[in-house]
């Protein structure tokens, strides 16, 4: 499978207070990454743009109504298995779109954390610095690579990502290399 191939199913958006440096991050209750900090996101449904699909989600997952989230690009996965692991989280190949929201200071204020908003696991704000620290194993190992880049990033930026099993290869940022970016900023695949 090409790239260009590579389904794009998803959304994960990350909600930033850049006025204290904090970050909204999710401790999942499910596969993938269960017991690990993320962004918040989920599946596209059937006619469903990816910045509808964030939106969405992030009220679902937060109970926050943002529309002000920027499109910063897409990442894609490859994911090696061998034999020693049984059950296969993750599609072998895949993708989705990256978000990013910025919110006050008040608004940061009125939204208290640790929170469990629903069954999705638990949310929490925290300091940029603890989120992308190398000794931190409580984020999801590519997470912590991409928010170094994220909140700069451009809708046609391309994230990659590699791993073994559970083991991360790599996770390289190639800045306008999007494959699904045209010029008018439309994705060129869509769910069907």
């Amino acid at each position: 499978m090409t790239m260009p191939d590579t389904p794009l199913l998803y959304t994960l958006g990350f909600i930033r207070c850049k006025e204290n440096n904090k970050i909204l991050l999710l401790n999942r209750n499910k596969s993938p990454w269960m017991g690990l900090y993320n962004g918040v996101g989920g599946k596209l449904h059937s006619g469903e743009s990816p910045l509808e699909c964030m939106i969405r989600e992030a009220n679902e997952e937060t109970g926050l109504s943002l529309s002000n989230f920027i499109s910063r690009g897409v990442m894609t996965w490859e994911i090696t298995y061998t034999d020693k692991v049984t059950s296969h989280q993750q599609p072998e190949i895949g993708g989705l779109y990256l978000f990013t929201a910025d919110i006050t200071l008040q608004q940061y204020e009125q939204y208290r954390t640790p929170l469990v908003y629903n069954d999705e696991g638990i949310l929490d704000w925290k300091n940029w610095d603890w989120v992308i620290h190398r000794d931190n194993f409580g984020v999801v190992d590519n997470i912590k690579i991409i928010l170094q880049y994220l909140f700069d990033s451009k809708e046609q930026d391309l994230f990659k990502v590699r791993y073994n099993d559970h083991q991360l290869i790599s996770c390289v940022y190639y800045p306008d290399q999007n494959p699904v970016y045209t010029k008018q900023g439309e994705p060129t695949v869509s769910v069907s």
